[in-house]
């Protein structure tokens, strides 16, 4: 009788744990992290393109055809930008390899760190289009207030097959 009681205080001491943690859980946490996101941090301006069609890339760099945008950024603002699509070679699977990336420029100059990159054998998807998602997403701090202009660029080559860009987003927004 003396171990049954004291495996029900133990149990007891665990569930009234087990509740206490419930409480901080769904109830202080939330309103913890909800007060340190919001902080004094507010979306100013959102800027968004969608690719209209096929972009079809060079063995080196070149502007996507519309996906450029002019931002403005005010004095105490920060940039943040995102882009992905997706790249592909057609329906030549097995017959090598697909290479490609993406960079941001800002008027005329990549932007550190917007450059992704990825290499794909092909071989190992016979018959089957060969294609690859990317994402590249940063921030800009401390820009001088003024107007920028934002462009994606893109290359792919691929050993067999055309090398094309689709379902680009490019997304910009500002806060302070």
């Amino acid at each position: 009788m003396g171990k049954g009681n004291g495996l029900a205080i133990v149990a007891l001491i665990i569930a009234l744990g087990g509740c206490g943690f419930g409480v901080y859980a769904v109830v202080i946490l939330p309103d913890t992290i909800i007060q340190q996101a919001s902080g004094s941090s507010e979306i100013t301006q959102i800027w968004t393109v969608e690719q209209a069609g096929t972009f079809y890339t060079g063995s080196s760099y070149g502007d996507m055809t519309d996906m450029d945008v002019t931002i403005t950024v005010n004095a105490g603002e920060t940039v943040y930008v995102m882009f992905n699509a997706q790249f592909s070679n057609g329906a030549t699977g097995g017959k090598g390899w697909l290479t490609g990336g993406v960079r941001i420029m800002m008027d005329t100059v990549e932007i550190p760190g917007s450059r992704r990159f990825f290499i794909i054998d092909s071989s190992n998807y016979p018959g089957l289009t060969v294609a690859k998602s990317i994402t590249t997403h940063f921030i800009i701090e401390d820009l001088a207030p003024g107007d920028y202009e934002l462009k994606v660029q893109a290359t792919a080559q691929a050993e067999i097959g055309s090398d094309r860009v689709e379902d680009g987003l490019l997304i910009v927004y500002t806060y302070r």
